[in-house]
Order: C-alpha cells, then sequence, then structure tokens
C-alpha cells in the first residue's frame, strides 16, 4: 500500500470509528418485559404510610407482560387493610379517621404511571402521607422523562388548607432503581415535582398550579423497577386529590446521524478492499 493510500484508509478508519462512537452515544433499546405465569398478566406492589408507620397498607397494580397495560387491582385479596369504594378505587381508614385513597393506576408498564390518589384529615389532626409504586423497566440508551402533578385542595374549615412535600420539598420524586444484589445505585430521573400549596379561609376549594417537568439521562438496562414516591404532609380537616402523571421514553436517534455514519462507514469498507 503506498503511503499516499494508507494515510487515507487511515484517515477513514478514524472517522468510521468515530461515526461508530457517535452511533453507541445514540444508541436506545427497549427491553423486554419478564412475563410471569401463563396468561403474561403480572403485578407489581404499591405501599402506602401514614405518618411514623411505614406499612399503613398496600395494595397492587396489574399489567399484561405483552402490552404493557396497567390497572389497578382491585381484587380484595391483594389488597391490605383497604376496601375497594363504589368507584372502583382503594380506600385505607386511619385510626385517627384519616383516609387515604387510590382511585386509578393507568399506563404502560414500559412504563408510564398515570395515577389519581386521595387523602383526608380530620379536625384537630394534620397528617402525612405517602405512596410508593414500582414498575418494571427495560430501557437503555438516552430517555427522555417527564412528570406532572396538581392538586385540587379543599378546605373544611376557616383556617383554610396546605399541601407540602417531605423531604425533599417536592411531593412527587421518582427514580431507576436496580434492585439486584451489589447492583449500582438508583437514579434520580430529574422530574421531581410539586410545590408546597396553600391558602387561608373557607370551607372552600382552590386548585393548585400544574407543576411539570422534564430531563433527559443516560439509561442503563441494570435498572429494573421505575420508583415513583408521592410524600406530603396535609392540614387538619383538610381532604386533597393528586393527579398526574410520570413518564420515560428513549430517545430516537436522528436520521441524519445515521445517514451520515452509515456513510462513512461505508467509505472505510470500499478503502479497506481498495487496500
Amino acid at each position: 500500500m503506498d503511503q499516499s493510500l494508507q494515510a487515507r484508509f487511515k484517515a477513514l478508519a478514524t472517522v468510521a470509528l468515530f461515526a461508530t462512537g457517535i452511533l453507541s452515544s445514540f444508541q436506545i433499546s427497549a427491553g423486554t418485559i419478564v412475563p410471569c405465569g401463563d396468561a403474561n398478566i403480572c403485578s407489581a406492589g404499591f405501599t402506602i404510610k401514614f405518618n411514623d408507620n411505614n406499612n399503613a397498607g398496600s395494595g397492587e397494580l396489574v399489567y399484561d407482560a405483552k402490552t404493557g397495560d396497567i390497572a389497578l387491582n382491585t381484587d380484595p385479596t391483594s389488597i391490605n387493610g383497604g376496601i375497594v369504594t363504589g368507584s372502583g378505587g382503594i380506600m385505607w381508614t386511619m385510626p385517627d379517621g384519616s383516609k387515604i385513597l387510590v382511585n386509578s393506576l393507568t399506563g404502560n408498564a414500559d412504563p408510564i404511571l398515570h395515577f389519581g390518589l386521595g387523602a383526608s384529615t380530620p379536625a384537630g389532626s394534620g397528617n402525612t402521607f405517602g405512596f410508593t409504586f414500582n414498575l418494571p423497566i427495560a430501557l437503555s440508551g438516552q430517555i427522555n422523562a417527564s412528570s406532572s402533578l396538581t392538586t385540587p385542595l379543599t378546605s373544611g374549615s376557616s383556617a383554610g388548607a396546605q399541601i407540602q412535600g417531605i423531604g425533599t420539598n417536592k411531593i412527587l420524586t421518582a427514580f431507576d432503581v436496580d434492585t439486584s444484589v451489589l447492583g449500582i445505585g438508583s437514579i434520580s430521573k430529574g422530574v421531581d415535582v410539586g410545590d408546597a400549596f396553600g391558602f387561608l379561609g373557607g370551607p372552600q376549594v382552590q386548585n393548585s398550579p400544574v407543576y411539570t417537568a422534564s430531563n433527559t439521562f443516560t439509561g442503563n438496562t441494570a435498572y429494573d423497577l421505575m420508583t415513583v414516591k408521592i410524600d406530603f404532609s396535609l392540614s387538619a380537616d383538610s381532604s386533597v386529590a393528586l393527579t398526574g402523571f410520570v413518564q420515560q421514553v428513549v430517545v430516537p436517534v436522528p436520521a441524519a446521524v445515521w445517514l451520515f455514519a452509515s456513510g462513512l462507514l461505508g467509505l472505510a469498507g470500499i478503502a479497506r478492499r481498495k487496500a
């Protein structure tokens, strides 16, 4: 091989490697949710907490391992401490009369979670509440995550009402989690939302702003669960409804990048054959 051809080949090879690196950085994949049982109908548990009781109750969402479609499981045998309401949700009543509700869970297991939740407190007793939902995931590469939350709030007296996040000061937080032994640590999706919201006077109802967030991060198939946590304090003689979603989708590779990179790889192959 003459020196000029050798130099051209090395240059093309270098560019081709660079193009491969571009493709790798953009590479995305959606894995397969592991089926369970012959009918492929799987379940994932969720828990609720009340004040210092981290296991005040629990329930399940079910999902189809083929389609990923999610639904709230209202089979009484799947519910710990709660009852099915006339509207098809689940309600837990706490010792002081506070109530916790999961009204609806919908979405897709890989993964979009839409939720409708609620809580109420009696006169003279403000409390803290929490929900933790887990969904199986199998995504890697560049991922777009987004979330939304709104909290219509009702005061039962002239004192008014307030809802406020706990810990991070956001009501909703979301993570990707690796549950394997000695696995990698969890990663925040970067879409925590929900500011403190309140007002004086009542009885009355006021609607919070619609809180939204979005973020792009790099996923890993080692993460097998998406965890959504909703934690808040609620003032006495108040009730709140929480509706929203958390979702993440893989970022599609721009067509121009694929075309450019594949063209360079093709030129490198031609140069190799000529050499």
